[in-house]
């Protein structure tokens, strides 16, 4: 039931932005906290804590303002992977996978060796017989310029249906604090800077940064394959350690 929730829900967000795409929008003008935060984005997790609540609007008892988290998931789009909308058909994603760079250049390679034997074959006389290293050279190449694109179409797959995978981990629906109270939203709705309460047995619906915690354990099973939790102790106000202490929980 909650599969065919989410699945619906993104159903209905691809139509809507299809429908959005069609019409033509004003430029966005970013205030100075936005292109501060496309520029220091990969750096959050170890930035000073009070200044990058100041950033990202939030307050820590208070969370973020229902006009903010509403200008933000308006500017910036749903808490969502970045699932392909359309599937494209294998046939053409072979082909494609095939006609990379490294196809490219085993492909040209491969049309040259039979270019030569071409040549050698037709400039030696009817009774002599051409050595056939050209032709198996490109009927080798070729091979590999076919196995190159299947390799890369193999990959392609494994990260698609590892992007799937997350996203089937993903709770549908989350708590978070907005304008001082505790508010139940869906999961594709949460915006940088909103505040999320967690407890025992919940799983995190986005990337977060942990900034007061009581006895944290966290598995991370799904991601790192170690079997063990991992106990966390957030340092965001210790001043000259910024991340969080992370130790694994011995038997």
């Amino acid at each position: 039931m909650l599969r065919c929730l989410k699945r619906i829900s993104k159903w209905r967000d691809r139509w809507c932005r299809s429908r959005g795409k069609k019409r033509q929008r004003e430029p966005l003008h970013r205030t100075e906290d936005e292109l501060w935060l496309e520029y220091y984005g990969p750096y959050l997790h170890i930035w000073p804590f009070h200044e990058l609540c100041a950033r990202l609007e939030a307050n820590v008892s208070q969370g973020l303002t229902s006009e903010a988290a509403g200008r933000k998931l308006a500017r910036n789009g749903k808490n969502v992977l970045p699932l392909a909308a359309k599937q494209d058909l294998r046939l053409w994603k072979f082909v494609r996978n095939c006609f990379s760079a490294l196809g490219f250049i085993i492909l040209l390679s491969s049309i040259a060796c039979f270019t030569m034997y071409y040549l050698l074959e037709i400039g030696l006389p009817d009774d002599e017989k051409v050595d056939p290293e050209f032709l198996v050279s490109g009927i080798i190449l070729l091979v590999a310029f076919f196995l190159a694109g299947l390799m890369l179409q193999m990959q392609e797959d494994d990260n698609e249906d590892m992007v799937v995978a997350f996203d089937e981990l993903m709770p549908m629906y989350c708590t978070v604090i907005r304008d001082g109270e505790k508010e139940v939203i869906l999961t594709q709705d949460v915006v940088a800077g909103d505040i999320l309460p967690i407890k025992y047995g919940q799983r995190l619906p986005a990337d977060m940064r942990f900034f007061s915690t009581t006895g944290l354990e966290l598995n991370n099973v799904v991601l790192t394959g170690h079997s063990k939790p991992v106990h966390i102790t957030p340092l965001a106000n210790e001043g000259r350690q910024r991340y969080s202490r992370v130790k694994y929980i011995k038997d």
